[in-house]
């Protein structure tokens, strides 16, 4: 069948020139995948689909993690005009389910069989049920019956789920050419070329691994090896052993890697990156001096792909995350509650979207659709300066969320389901010191039943990804209040730090 898209139609051309090359190293899966592999998985995941009764304009949410099947599924959906959820592979079934029937899903493709993804939360909490399976190369398809109808969510290619600032998290309506705008700039600012061999340990389901590393492997078939998750000692073994070039990743696994590891020299890696979190200058600085490498900033969001990349070659103590890329532009806007000096990040540009995907919840809300984008620009929650020398540099930030080892919560949407606990009357969630994440969650509960952070964990456990559930709880008879009568949540910092 020919390409119906620019990507598809890419991918094509790295076949035609490439076929044989192998492009996808997965050692957990003991296999390595060239070209035509990744073609052939492509077109059976495409006929079975079809098969079982999806037509061009129907979505497909994926909790696939990092496993060869997810780019085969997103090779299969861009050629046959379906729109794709990627979904963070910890996600319990029943959240994917939640998730399917928000967006109106025809089908759910997760890891195992049928009988492995069985166990899941009462049927209560589930949005979305499916009448039939189907199990196919390791995966399994579940399938909503009856189908709805197709091009709910067109002229989508892919729904990349974000934090949002408030309440449950938002889909993205990422257009191709929002796409191909993004691999255009990535791959050009950061010289990822067709023979540049990357890591793929952060999850290719998030905004940062899909640009960064799907991408590029589907727009000019530059390799990738594959991590199902970050395991820091095979880090160091598989950039030696395989001569990658480059390691996407996020603070975190930096500030592991250089306090608990022997880092020898690493002269094949010539891009370190890291996104998703604040890059500390001390990890900067430590992961310097134990491989000679500099960590570089990159910035971007789920609704513009990549903004800026630092391309500067100091190890500079202000930790800029540098310049617009591409086409990218940035403007700084007034804001009474940023730092001296500093402005709210505007972007504009080809890769920015024009508007979110509307749920099944909020059909017809335009508002909601256009949320803080306006005239073809996403004003973000971060605030940044322009110093002297052109560099852009991160001050703070607007936005409630949690940024638990570079995965950002919404506080919001865990308080909604904390309240669906026996006995629980109020909830508040905020963040907690973390010593290996950063951040992590934190409850505070009024309620009439004993609760601690264990049971807590326990009952949220089938309904929300491991790293959305609290650390912390704290039950009281009343949320502590202000002066004024609102809840008083740095009285509530006190009381989980106190924990």
């Amino acid at each position: 069948m020919a390409p119906t898209s620019e990507l598809a139609a890419a991918f094509e051309a790295v076949l035609r020139d490439r076929a044989d090359a192998p492009l996808l190293i997965a050692p957990s899966e003991g296999r390595t995948c060239t070209a035509h592999d990744l073609h052939d998985a492509a077109g059976a995941l495409a006929t079975t689909l079809r098969a079982a009764g999806l037509t061009r304009g129907h979505l497909i949410v994926a909790g696939l993690g990092n496993i060869v099947a997810l780019p085969a599924l997103v090779l299969a959906c861009l050629r046959e005009g379906w729109p794709l959820m990627p979904a963070d592979r910890s996600m319990p079934l029943a959240e994917l389910r939640a998730l399917a029937g928000r967006w109106d899903a025809a089908a759910l493709v997760v890891p195992g069989s049928a009988h492995e993804t069985s166990d899941e939360a009462p049927a209560s909490t589930s949005t979305w049920a499916s009448a039939r399976s189907i199990e196919t190369g390791g995966i399994t398809i579940l399938l909503h019956d009856p189908m709805p109808e197709p091009g709910r969510h067109a002229p989508a290619a892919v729904l990349k789920l974000t934090s949002g600032t408030t309440g449950a998290p938002r889909a993205t309506c990422s257009e191709e050419r929002h796409l191909i705008a993004d691999v255009r700039h990535i791959t050009d600012v950061m010289r990822i070329g067709p023979s540049t061999r990357q890591l793929g340990a952060i999850p290719l389901s998030h905004s940062y691994g899909f640009g960064n590393l799907l991408l590029p492997l589907l727009w000019q078939g530059s390799p990738l090896l594959l991590r199902p998750q970050f395991v820091p000692t095979q880090i160091v073994p598989d950039l030696q052993a395989w001569g990658l070039d480059t390691f996407a990743g996020v603070p975190f696994m930096f500030d592991h890697l250089a306090r608990h590891r022997r880092l020898p020299p690493l002269p094949s890696l010539r891009l370190v990156l890291s996104a998703g979190a604040r890059l500390p200058f001390e990890i900067v600085e430590a992961f310097h001096a134990a491989t000679g490498c500099k960590i570089r900033s990159f910035y971007g969001s789920s609704e513009t792909g990549g903004i800026c990349f630092d391309d500067t070659p100091t190890v500079d103590p202000r930790v800029p995350v540098g310049r617009p890329m591409g086409a990218t532009a940035i403007a700084l806007v007034d804001d009474d509650d940023a730092p001296p000096g500093s402005g709210r990040v505007r972007v504009s540009g080809p890769n920015v979207i024009e508007r979110y995907a509307v749920p099944m919840d909020g059909a017809g809300d335009e508002a909601d659709s256009r949320g803080p984008l306006t005239n073809g620009a996403f004003l973000t929650s971060d605030y940044a300066r322009r110093d002297d020398d052109g560099l852009f540099v991160l001050t703070g930030r607007a936005a409630s969320f949690v940024n638990v080892a570079g995965r950002k919560v919404v506080p919001q949407e865990v308080e909604a389901i904390l309240l669906s606990l026996p006995g629980v009357a109020e909830a508040v969630a905020l963040a907690v010191e973390d010593p290996v994440r950063g951040q992590a969650l934190g409850a505070c509960l009024v309620s009439a039943q004993t609760w601690d952070a264990r049971s807590v964990r326990q009952a949220l456990a089938m309904r929300l990804a491991p790293y959305k559930l609290p650390r912390v709880v704290v039950v009281v008879d009343a949320l502590p209040l202000t002066d004024r009568g609102k809840v008083d949540r740095r009285a509530i910092e006190r009381l989980l730090a106190g924990r």
